[in-house]
């Protein structure tokens, strides 16, 4: 099976609520999204239109993995990987597509959330990739950067 990555549009959201809501680690609900975040399918439609950007992994068609970065704020907001697609790359990729396009968009530093618990993968991931804490947090999330690499 080959995978494929590209931009994500409007059209790909159902795929991709579908694609968060079967995550099981830093799992969430829509009603979440709605209430804690502010994300809808509509309100993501709206910022894809502005400086919201996202890449998405398929597999014969199917929404193995995404991911999103808001150049307004140099932040990778997500990136998620459907059970049973882990430790295959595609988070890796994906994450690589949004530093790249946060970076070309100006940023020197970028930033995302991460959950602090060494029980989830997710923040090991991030740090073995180059990002790092930077003391500050956001709710129960650390918040980690990345430094634009020179040269």
């Amino acid at each position: 099976m080959t995978l494929t990555y590209r931009v994500m549009t409007p059209d790909d959201l159902p795929a991709v609520f579908e694609l968060r809501l079967s995550t099981i680690e830093n799992a969430v609900t829509m009603q979440e999204l709605a209430e804690d975040y502010g994300i809808t399918p509509a309100s993501l439609a709206t910022a894809m239109q502005d400086k919201v950007r996202g890449w998405i992994c398929e597999e014969d068609g199917l929404a193995v993995g995404f991911a999103m970065g808001d150049a307004g704020e140099g932040e990778v907001q997500v990136v998620a990987v459907r059970p049973g697609f882990e430790r295959r790359g595609i988070g890796k990729t994906l994450l690589a597509s949004v530093t790249d396009w946060l970076f070309g968009a100006g940023h020197d530093e970028i930033w995302l959330l991460a959950n602090p618990d060494p029980s989830l993968r997710a923040t090991g991931f991030y740090q073995s990739l180059g990002w790092r804490p930077n003391g500050r947090r956001q709710g129960a999330d650390h918040v980690l950067v990345r430094q634009r690499k020179d040269g």
